[in-house]
């Protein structure tokens, strides 16, 4: 999230070059941060005074990576642990957090989180977005971390007004003394309520489910609009000076291997063309536009062959089929693995007066993001990497991209 941003009314633009800063001064210098807002984080208190409040020592492994910041302007800026791909984790967030700091979803502007161990809430110390893992993974944190900021901005309230915070509630947005007919917005509270500690998430009284009014219920999308008219940002919209494009051409069938490109010459020798490349499984062309990159990689006549002896690519024959695999898997006896279970399956089945038997037979499920997968990388003048990409792991950066000591930012877009 090391980028540079520059303002223009409300909009933001991406500028083209990058600055490196550090997580707190990155918080401090967000935009309304200096005016005042509320920063809530377990794991990231933005001061030392805040973590010497703390009632114990925050457990790895309970800590809550993502952080809020309550603007004067009641708006909600939450950093994300999880990637919006278009299944919605975003507004999930917001209904699930809104719910117990009482806040409108709608108020939520939600980014995905910067890389860093902050943010791997999920267990073992993982992060990843998949598997229909991320509200599962991360709900009662979320709750716990909605119910905290709530608690702060009403003690900040009764210590203003000099009440016992027992006689304060809230409405979406704002914290009322009923008594005296006071009330204040969360935003007008923020600056009392970040130098207050952070409740112990432990002894925090969460919403009754049956109370609830957002969670659960269907609710405006916080990503449609954007999405709708052109202004949500992708990788393949990310821009540097003097970039090149990349367009790849894939073998037919896993395994193979690249032999000789026949034309290769005369693709080289093409307007724009700036390299032809050869990869595991797959040949590139390198150029100055995209569309040039396309064509001519399209246009490469490629000699594809069998895999050698010394080959540890998976491997797909010609002779492979869709339906016989499908028969092979169904002829498979055993146990196989249990996905999930409750209760005494076996023991129901035994002792059911009658019993249904059915297969059924579904296709894989493509995953269809708006964007088509891009990535884009740049190396400065120390050898060290910047990337933009679309990355469900995205504290995977290193494993994937490091050739010996370098320094990494990654840049964390919509999928």
């Amino acid at each position: 999230m090391d980028l540079n941003l520059s303002s223009k009314g409300d909009e933001v633009f991406l500028t083209k070059e990058p600055v490196n800063i550090s997580r707190r001064k990155f918080l401090l210098a967000s935009a309304g941060i200096t005016a005042g807002a509320l920063v809530i984080g377990f794991g990231i208190p933005i001061t030392e005074a805040r973590a010497a409040q703390m009632s114990k020592p925050i457990v790895p492994g309970t800590r809550v990576p993502a952080f809020l910041e309550i603007r004067p302007d009641n708006t909600i800026r939450l950093q994300s642990p999880f990637i919006e791909g278009g299944q919605g984790i975003f507004t999930a967030l917001a209904q699930i957090i809104g719910e117990e700091l009482d806040v409108y979803p709608s108020s939520f502007l939600v980014e995905n989180a910067p890389p860093g161990k902050d943010y791997q809430v999920m267990e073992k110390g993982r992060r990843f977005t998949g598997g229909s893992n991320s509200v599962r993974s991360s709900y009662t944190t979320m709750r716990k971390l909605g119910a905290a900021g709530r608690l702060m901005l009403m003690q900040a309230a009764a210590n203003e007004w000099k009440v016992p915070i027992q006689q304060l509630t809230t409405e979406p947005g704002k914290v009322i003394h009923q008594t005296s007919g006071r009330t204040a917005t969360y935003g007008e509270l923020a600056t009392a309520a970040i130098a207050l500690p952070v409740p112990d998430t432990d002894s925090i009284a969460l919403r009754d489910p049956s109370q609830f009014r957002w969670i659960g219920k269907p609710v405006q999308r916080l990503d449609v609009l954007d999405k709708s008219t052109g202004k949500a940002q992708y990788t393949i919209d990310a821009k540097v000076d003097n970039m090149l494009y990349a367009a790849v051409q894939h073998a037919p069938r896993l395994g193979l291997e690249v032999g000789s490109l026949r034309n290769e010459a005369q693709v080289r020798q093409l307007k724009g063309v700036h390299s032809v490349e050869r990869l595991p499984g797959a040949v590139a062309v390198v150029a100055t536009r995209w569309w040039i990159a396309k064509r001519a990689v399209e246009g490469l006549q490629v000699e594809w062959t069998e895999p050698g002896p010394q080959s540890t690519a998976r491997y797909m024959s010609a002779t492979f089929s869709t339906d016989a695999f499908v028969k092979e898997l169904a002829a498979l006896t055993g146990e196989g693995e249990s996905a999930e279970t409750k209760g005494d399956v076996g023991s129901a089945i035994t002792g059911a007066k009658k019993t249904v038997s059915a297969t059924y037979h579904t296709q894989n499920v493509n995953h269809a993001q708006l964007e088509p997968p891009s990535a884009l990388a740049r190396f400065d003048e120390a050898g060290n990497l910047e990337v933009w990409l679309p990355n469900q792991a995205p504290d995977r950066k290193c494993e994937i991209f490091c050739v010996g000591p370098v320094t990494v930012r990654s840049h964390k877009t919509l999928i």
